[in-house]
């Protein structure tokens, strides 16, 4: 009997994984089906017909090469953003200061870019992605840092943060003629070769890719996701985070510093964001051009979607990269306007995302985690 138990034991998890996920799919059908029929409505106001419109979106996404090379132009950056909402939620944290870590890192990578001196392309990439790293951690550290002092939730400092840091980034960046020299040189002549990411179109001669800038930046983003999901998985550091969002109280009672946890996992959601900004800049501008950027806080709510989980953010990121692909060539192809497009994959994004902000608004009776700001409800 003992023996039984033991070879069975491995395989529970997996089942229950399996029966989580299942229960969490089924969970979504209705509000894929609110979606559905909220955007009908909008595009028979618009005078189309709504079963011939997401026939398309599908079509031209899952069908079509060019639409598939869009998905992942698109998905690039949101993979890296979820993956740092994630790494926030892990820690119990909610990184608010995402797209101001995103414009941090972008900024880097365009200056390092430019002033760097030639090197290996990998090696050029790697350092650039250290800084970026390194930049993006100390923007999360101002929300990190408030809220240790104020007690205020780091929901409120993340927003206070992304109005200061473009000032703090003019700041220093005007402070150093170097610095500022390099940010010149970025915008004018843009990075160098060696600091760029391929773009397929490059990397295949015109045979893959054309028309798009979707980019090889696509496999680090998906390299640092798989890497971060299994350093959570089997590291002491990943071990220890889980623990203290699951309970603090425990943690702490087990050795382990649970404020420390916070810091260490908004330190480190900054960095995802920032190198998330750097793909952006290395693989698709390839100069100094932040005014284009606009990543806001969307990656929040995929991680949410994909159930806080890294591999769940992924997916989440793909689909939505399909998603907004499909709906751009929508535009291409029918006479409906660009901006009812985007409403239509904002409210399918939003509604997809109810089931999850709901659980995590109302959070576990049973956790205290709401101590390391993760939950909006008091502990009973």
């Amino acid at each position: 009997m003992n023996k039984i138990a033991t070879l069975s034991a491995p395989d529970a998890p997996v089942k229950d994984n399996v029966a989580k996920l299942g229960a969490y799919l089924l969970q979504l059908l209705p509000f894929v089906g609110l979606s559905f029929i909220v955007g009908s409505l909008l595009v028979l106001w618009a005078g189309e017909n709504p079963l011939e419109v997401y026939s398309l979106v599908l079509k031209e996404t899952l069908f079509d090469e060019l639409g598939l090379m869009i998905a992942v132009q698109r998905a690039t950056p949101l993979i890296l953003t979820s993956a740092a909402a994630a790494m926030a939620f892990r820690a119990g944290a909610i990184n608010m200061g995402l797209a101001g870590q995103f414009t941090v890192g972008a900024s880097i990578a365009a200056i390092a870019g430019y002033a760097l001196p030639a090197m290996p392309k990998p090696l050029h990439i790697l350092a650039i992605m250290a800084l970026c790293g390194v930049g993006g951690a100390a923007a999360a550290f101002i929300p990190a840092i408030f809220k240790r002092l104020s007690g205020v939730n780091e929901v409120i400092t993340g927003m206070i943060a992304n109005l200061l840091i473009p000032h703090l980034m003019s700041f220093f960046i005007n402070l150093f003629p170097a610095v500022r020299a390099a940010r010149f040189g970025a915008s004018s002549s843009g990075i160098r070769e060696s600091a760029q990411f391929l773009q397929f179109s490059e990397l295949t001669g015109g045979a893959l890719g054309a028309g798009t800038k979707a980019n090889t930046g696509i496999f680090f983003a998906l390299g640092l996701v798989l890497f971060l999901a299994i350093w959570m998985r089997y590291s002491t550091l990943g071990y220890e985070l889980r623990m203290t969002k699951l309970n603090p109280s425990f943690a702490e009672f087990g050795g382990i510093r649970a404020g420390r946890y916070f810091f260490v996992g908004m330190l480190l959601s900054g960095a995802i964001a920032a190198m998330a900004g750097a793909v952006e800049i290395l693989g698709i501008w390839r100069g100094y051009r932040l005014g284009t950027l606009e990543i806001g806080n969307k990656g929040l709510v995929i991680a949410l979607i994909g159930q806080q989980s890294f591999i769940g953010s992924l997916l989440a990121s793909l689909f939505f990269g399909g998603l907004e692909a499909g709906a751009m060539k929508v535009t291409w192809y029918t006479p409906i306007p660009r901006p009812l497009v985007d409403i239509l994959v904002e409210i399918t994004i939003v509604l997809v995302a109810l089931p999850s902000m709901r659980a995590f608004i109302s959070g576990d009776p049973d956790s205290d985690v709401d101590r390391l700001g993760g939950r909006f409800v008091p502990r009973k």
